[in-house]
């Protein structure tokens, strides 16, 4: 994935993504420890879970994401990462095409 997957990077998210051959889309989270303790890193990934479950309708299907948490993602509202998550995904044209 690391290798032959492609990268969107923003201020808190690192998006690595690769197609799959599958009819859907599976996600991953990778964040360090550094980060913050595990209650931080816990709710880190339930937000962004979260918000890719809101915007998956509109992502294309048949890819693998990975999704790295930076440092200031431990700020980050449920909104802010629903818009960061939709650009980042608009960035690298992950989005469906509008009918």
């Amino acid at each position: 994935m690391y290798r032959y997957g492609r990268t969107v990077v923003s201020r808190n998210i690192v998006l690595y993504y690769c197609p799959n051959g599958q009819s859907y889309n599976r996600i991953g989270f990778s964040i360090s420890k550094k980060v913050g303790r595990s209650v931080v890193r816990n709710r880190i990934k339930r937000i962004y879970k979260e918000a890719f479950k809101l915007i998956e309708k509109q992502i294309r299907k048949g890819y693998d994401f990975i999704l790295i948490a930076r440092k200031p993602a431990v700020d980050v509202t449920f909104q802010e990462a629903c818009k960061e998550l939709l650009s980042l995904c608009r960035r690298g044209q992950l989005l469906l095409k509008k009918q």
